[in-house]
C-alpha cells in the first residue's frame, strides 16, 4: 500500500538500562510509562497547590493524518483524560497552543504529559490580553515523557506553549494532558487536581517479560476461510498492554478468526540497504516481548496468527520502490529469518516472507527470493505467503515455493466519487475474474488470500484505495466497498481469506482513515464474518 502513516501515536515512555534488542537478547525489560519527572526549571512554589481550571483554548493547527489524527480539540490537554490529546499538523514550525483562564490567576507550576511527538525546545509565555506576550521560561534539550516546570509566581490570564524544535522534524507536537497549577492562597476558587479530576488515570505502566508460548488453536487447513484483520502497533511496547488485549478481545467478538500482526523495520532511503528496528526508546518497532504477548493473547482467544514483517522507508517513499541489491538481500535475510524463528517458537500459524517489495521481486532477483524462501522453510515449519501489491502479483516468479498467493488488494474500482452498489460489485467482479483467469493461464493451483485490503472512510476512496483522496468523511462508501468485495469473492472456490487493513492496538480517532472501529464498516465486516464458513 502506497500511503499510510503510523509515525505518531501511543504512549510516552522512559526505558533505562537497555541496549538494542536482538534475537535472543534481553529477557526482562522493565518499562515505566509516564511515571517519571524531568525537573526543567528552578524556582519556589507552595506545596499547597490547586489546579487552575481553563475556560477555553486555541491552537495554531491540528493534525490531519487520516489514521492517527485526534479530533481537532484544543481543550483536549485540559479535559482530565489521558485518552484524548491535542496534536499539531506535522512538519510545521512554531506551532503553539494557548489556554485562557477567563480571568487572571496566579501560576507557579506547569506539568506537561507529552505524547511521543514532543518538543525538545519550547517556550512558555504569558499574556494579560492574549495579544502581547512575554516569556515565562524557555526549555531546551528536553526528552519527552513528563516535564515538571516550576516558575516564579506569575499572575496572568493566558498561557501559551510555543514549540521551537520538535523531536522529529516530520511530526508535529502532541500533548496528552497539561496541568497548570498555582498556590491556593492566590487562587481561592480553584481546587486540587485530585478533586477536579478524581477519575483521571495516567497511562499504564508495563513490565515486559519474555512469556512462554501458548499452544496454537490449530493449524490453518487448506479449506479454511481466514476471516482476518491486520493488527497494527507503531510503538515498541503497546502490544503488551491491557489496551491491546482489549482490542484483540473486541476483534474476537466481531467474529474475526485470524490476525496479521505487523512488525515494521526501516531503511533510510529506497537505495539504502541497511535495515534496522526503531528502538529502544520511542521507536515504532514492537520489541519481541510485546509481539510475543500479542501472539499469546490471540491464541488464548482462539485466534490464529499471521506474522507479517514489513520494511518501510524513513524518507517517506513507498516500499515498492525499494531498489534491490546484493547488499539489500544480505540485510533482508537475517531480518526475515529472525521473525521466522520467532514464529516457530511461538506457534504462529502463517508466516509472510515479504510485503509489496516490487522493486526486489523482478526476474533478475528471482534466485535470491528462492534461496531466501528455502531458508525460511528451514527455520519455520508452517505455511508461507508473500503479500504482493495489486499491480505486482502477476510478475512474481516464485509462487511455486509458497503455500498461498497473497495479494494486497488495493485495486482501483470506479472512476466515480459516489458509485452505486451495483457499480462497485461490477468492478470487483472484473478484478476477481482477472485473478481467476491468471490462475488458470499460469496453471497455479494454490489458494489466494488478500493479505491486505482496506478503504479509508473518505469520499471517493473507491477510486484510490491506497490513499485518502479527500477531507470529506464518508463511512457509507467505505462500508459499501467492503461489502461489494465480499459479495463477489466470498464464494469463489480459490479465495480463502482476507485481512482487513486495519485495526490499531490502541484507541485511535480516525474519521477519514482505514480503521473500521466504531464505523459502519465494522458492522458489515462482523455480519460477513459471522456467515462465512
Amino acid at each position: 500500500m502506497s500511503s499510510r502513516d503510523g509515525s505518531i501515536g501511543g504512549l510516552s515512555t522512559d526505558v533505562t538500562g537497555r541496549g538494542v534488542l536482538v534475537a535472543g537478547g534481553v529477557v526482562v525489560i522493565v518499562l515505566l510509562t509516564n511515571c517519571w519527572r524531568t525537573p526543567v526549571a528552578q524556582a519556589t512554589c507552595d506545596q499547597d497547590l490547586v489546579y487552575l481550571k481553563v475556560a477555553s483554548a486555541a491552537a495554531s493547527s491540528f493534525d490531519n493524518t487520516p489514521d492517527w489524527a485526534p479530533p481537532a480539540n484544543a481543550m483536549a490537554p485540559v479535559d482530565g483524560s489521558f485518552d484524548t490529546r491535542w496534536s499539531s499538523q506535522g512538519g510545521m514550525e512554531n506551532q503553539w497552543i494557548v489556554f485562557d483562564f477567563d480571568r487572571p490567576k496566579t501560576l507557579c507550576k506547569v506539568v506537561i504529559h507529552w505524547e511521543r511527538a514532543y518538543a525538545t525546545d519550547y517556550e512558555l509565555q504569558v499574556s494579560d490580553d492574549g495579544n502581547i506576550w512575554k516569556p515565562l521560561t524557555t526549555q531546551t534539550g528536553q526528552d519527552g515523557g513528563v516535564d515538571e516546570i516550576i516558575v516564579p509566581e506569575t499572575t496572568t490570564r493566558h498561557v501559551k506553549l510555543l514549540a521551537i524544535k520538535r523531536s522529529n522534524p516530520d511530526w508535529g507536537i502532541s500533548i496528552w494532558e497539561l496541568d497548570l497549577s498555582g498556590p491556593q492562597r492566590a487562587n481561592p476558587d480553584d481546587r486540587p487536581v485530585e478533586q477536579v479530576f478524581p477519575n483521571r488515570k495516567a497511562k499504564e505502566s508495563v513490565t515486559l517479560v519474555r512469556e512462554d508460548p501458548l499452544p496454537s488453536p490449530g493449524p490453518i487447513s487448506p479449506a479454511e476461510f481466514q476471516k482476518g484483520m491486520v493488527y497494527l502497533s507503531y510503538h515498541e511496547n503497546h502490544l503488551a498492554t491491557a489496551d491491546s488485549d482489549a482490542m484483540l478481545e473486541r476483534l474476537a467478538n466481531l467474529h474475526v478468526t485470524h490476525v496479521a500482526i505487523v512488525v515494521s523495520w526501516y531503511q533510510d532511503s529506497v537505495t539504502d540497504g541497511r535495515l534496522y528496528p526503531e528502538s529502544p526508546q520511542g521507536g515504532r518497532t514492537p520489541v519481541d516481548e510485546a509481539i510475543i504477548h500479542a501472539i499469546n493473547k490471540c491464541h488464548a482467544l482462539g485466534l490464529k496468527v499471521m506474522l507479517k514483517p514489513h520494511v518501510d522507508v524513513q524518507a517517506g517513499d513507498y516500499r515498492g520502490e525499494i531498489q534491490a541489491s546484493e547488499a539489500w538481500f544480505a540485510n533482508y535475510e537475517p531480518f526475515i529469518l529472525r521473525y521466522a524463528a520467532l514464529a516457530k517458537s511461538y506457534n504462529v500459524e502463517l508466516f509472510c516472507v515479504g510485503t509489496e517489495l516490487a522493486g526486489t521481486t523482478l526476474g533478475k532477483w528471482d534466485s535470491q527470493w528462492r534461496a531466501l524462501i528455502s531458508q525460511v522453510r528451514a527455520a519455520y515449519p508452517g505455511p508461507i505467503v508473500y503479500g504482493a501489491n495489486w499491480d505486482e502479483y502477476k510478475r512474481i516468479g516464485f509462487w511455486d515455493l509458497v503455500d498461498y498467493i497473497g495479494i494486497d488488494a488495493y485495486f482501483p474500482l470506479t472512476d466515480k466519487t459516489d458509485p452505486t452498489t451495483d457499480e462497485l460489485v461490477a468492478d470487483w467482479t472484473k478484478h476477481a475474474d482477472a485473478i481467476e483467469q491468471w490462475l488458470t493461464q499460469e496453471q497455479i493451483d494454490k489458494p489466494v488470500i488478500f493479505t491486505e485490503v482496506g478503504y479509508g472512510s473518505a469520499d471517493g476512496v473507491n477510486r484510490t484505495p491506497w490513499a485518502i483522496p479527500s477531507q470529506r468523511e464518508d463511512q457509507t462508501e467505505q462500508a459499501a466497498c467492503l461489502d461489494a468485495m465480499l459479495t463477489v469473492l466470498a464464494n469463489r472456490p480459490w479465495f480463502k481469506g482476507v485481512y482487513w487493513w486495519g485495526w490499531f492496538s490502541q484507541e485511535v480517532a480516525s474519521p477519514l482513515g482505514y480503521p473500521l472501529r466504531g464505523k459502519l464498516a465494522e458492522g458489515v465486516l462482523s455480519r460477513w464474518y459471522q456467515t462465512i464458513h
